[in-house]
Order: C-alpha cells, then structure tokens, then sequence
C-alpha cells in the first residue's frame, strides 16, 4: 500500500476509532508522535481537558494550569518529578493532551501528522 494510501486510511480510522486507539493499535504504547499547538490550544486551561481529580490536583499543586505549560512539562520529562504522580496518570495527562491536539489540527493537519508519525515510528504489526 503506498503511503499516501495508509495516511488517509488511518486519519479515516482515527475520526471512527479515536487518535490513541489508532496509535496505540499500529505502533504500540512506545509510539513517538508531534502534536503542533496552536497559541490558543496552549493557552487553555487543563480544567477544559476534564482530567481526573487526582491528575488535575497534581498538575494545579505544580503550578501547571495551561495545556502549554503541561507540554512543556512533558517535553523535559517534568511529570517525572511531580510528587505521587504515578505511570497511570502520567499516561492519562499525556493520552488527554494528544486528543486534545490532535482534534484542534484541519484535515491537511492531520493527514500530515500521520506522515510524520509513520516516518518516525515502524509499526508493530
């Protein structure tokens, strides 16, 4: 199948199935993916995310409040260091954070990012 190909048929399942569902199913939970973030998309507040109590506490508790400081603090592996902030809600803030992302890029956008995603990852399957 030439890329072109999967690229549409993967952006189709993504819209049925969900982003992390899709990434998950092709590539594995050690998938490597690039969201671009609107200005706006980082500004929003986390509580937009609907978190769980216990990841909102910990991310309010760190002075994180925006989708672009919780990036920021995921790219220097700062969820790490957050006080009982276990892999399941590491997980859960980084899953919300992708969907989010991914559901505020246009069609090109997505279909871009799924180049990229096939370009940086080899499929397990």
């Amino acid at each position: 199948m030439k890329q072109e190909e999967a690229v549409n048929r993967l952006w189709q399942m993504a819209e049925q199935k969900g982003i992390v569902t899709v990434l998950y199913g092709l590539f594995g939970s050690c998938v490597s993916v690039s969201v671009p973030f609107s200005k706006k998309a980082c500004d929003t507040m986390l509580d937009e995310l609907d978190l769980s109590v216990r990841a909102s506490n910990a991310m309010k508790r760190t002075g994180i409040f925006t989708v672009g400081q919780a990036i920021d603090m995921i790219e220097d592996n700062g969820l790490l260091r957050i006080r009982n902030l276990g892999k399941k809600t590491q997980n859960e803030i980084k899953t919300r954070i992708l969907s989010f992302g991914y559901d505020h890029l246009s069609d090109a956008e997505k279909k871009y990012f799924f180049h990229d995603a096939l370009r940086r990852n080899r499929p397990t399957r």
